[in-house]
């Protein structure tokens, strides 16, 4: 039996002097380093948020909120929903009746993110499949049933 230890490795790295970084470093990534690094210069960029914000682009943000369907959420169809109503009307339409159910029913406050309106007026056109169906009946079930849409 030996008691001798082998040789301590050579940590120290490849003789001669480093190359300086440079095209060859990206190349040296591969595929998926590139992209990593595309998604996080991405990423970084838009968290410098719009500075540039005008009263014309508040004036558009409020806009897409105002209601141009004239009847009632409670005598209106989901056919109607479906077939007559606009994407823009059917997304206002959303944001009110998400609105009032997370403020009066679960104590929330001011309007949901716009996203999750989206969401919200896709799911109302999800569920109303039953063209008699009023848009208060569809959407107080669509709310009810899914806790993503509450505060």
């Amino acid at each position: 039996m030996k008691d001798k230890l082998p040789p301590a490795p050579n940590l120290s790295g490849p003789e001669g002097t480093k190359k300086p970084l440079g095209c060859g470093a990206i190349s040296g990534l591969g595929c998926l380093g590139v992209v990593v690094v595309i998604v996080l210069i991405s990423v970084f960029s838009t968290l410098g948020g719009d500075d540039d914000e005008r009263t014309d682009d508040v004036e558009v943000a409020s806009s897409r909120y105002t209601q141009t369907w004239s009847q009632s959420y409670a005598e209106t169809s989901c056919n109607e929903w479906n077939l007559e109503m606009t994407s823009a009307q059917q997304f206002a339409a959303a944001a009110d009746i998400l609105t009032s159910a997370r403020n009066k029913i679960d104590g929330g406050v001011g309007l949901p993110p716009d996203t999750l309106t989206s969401e919200f007026q896709a799911g109302v056109t999800n569920v109303c499949i039953i063209p008699t169906m009023t848009l208060t009946d569809a959407t107080f079930g669509l709310y009810t049933t899914e806790p993503r849409f509450h505060p």
